[in-house]
């Protein structure tokens, strides 16, 4: 069985049960191979851009003796896959703005998928800005713990948003916010540090446009500080 970290671990418990899974940037196949492995995926589809990762990943396959299982292909993002080919999809440990754009990029590939797993580094309002748009909607929000680094995981599902989501649940997630984990509350104190000090550093300049600007993070810190008290009770 392939040991997973705790990052790509959470990523397969979110998985249900599909009959292909396309990983985009595989990371040596190792979700992919974890997912074939424990049968919640039949068989599987890596996807990688560059030389170096599709060799490394073609390598783990074969010393997971997966080969008839999986199959390694090198291309830029969906272009690889065929259409109606996949019914799960994962991209993860990209910004949010480039799985974004892969997604956009290869809508006509999204044909039958039900469900997508999604993990950006950064940028996560923005993705799920993006799936408002489109003909998915986000219907788990995690966040994991992975040695120093703290990640927010978003599952998608086939369907429309009917509610309008806030800058708050863009940013950290409808469902996490509901529920309040520790992790989040951490990840929350984590950000409402990094606007304090953005907020000093505009203390230095006097222009219009840096007091707007003070004034709008000024908004936001106390939107985090609300919820991150609550997260406390």
């Amino acid at each position: 069985m392939t040991l997973l970290s705790p990052r790509l671990a959470a990523l397969l418990q979110m998985l249900a049960p599909c009959a292909t899974l396309a990983d985009i940037g595989s990371d040596h196949a190792m979700l992919i191979s974890g997912a074939v492995q424990t049968g919640k995926a039949q068989r599987g589809i890596a996807v990688e851009i560059n030389l170096a990762p599709f060799l490394e990943s073609q390598r783990a396959v074969c010393r997971a003796g997966l080969q008839g299982k999986i199959e390694v292909r090198r291309g830029d993002g969906l272009a690889p896959l065929g259409v109606g080919e996949v019914d799960a999809l994962c991209c993860a440990g990209m910004g949010g703005g480039t799985i974004s754009q892969i997604l956009a990029k290869g809508e006509g590939k999204l044909s039958a998928v039900r469900q997508m797993l999604l993990q950006p580094n950064v940028d996560g309002a923005k993705l799920r800005q993006h799936l408002l748009g489109t003909g998915f909607r986000v219907t788990d929000d995690q966040v994991v713990e992975d040695g120093a680094y703290t990640y927010q995981l978003i599952y998608a599902e086939p369907g429309k948003e009917l509610k309008p989501y806030s800058p708050l649940e863009l940013e950290y997630g409808r469902h996490n916010l509901a529920r309040r984990s520790s992790l989040l509350v951490t990840l929350l104190a984590r950000d409402i540090l990094h606007w304090n000090k953005v907020r000093a550093e505009l203390k230095r300049s006097n222009t219009e446009g840096s007091e707007l600007r003070r004034r709008q993070i000024d908004e936001w810190i106390a939107q985090l500080e609300e919820v991150e008290k609550l997260g406390h009770c």
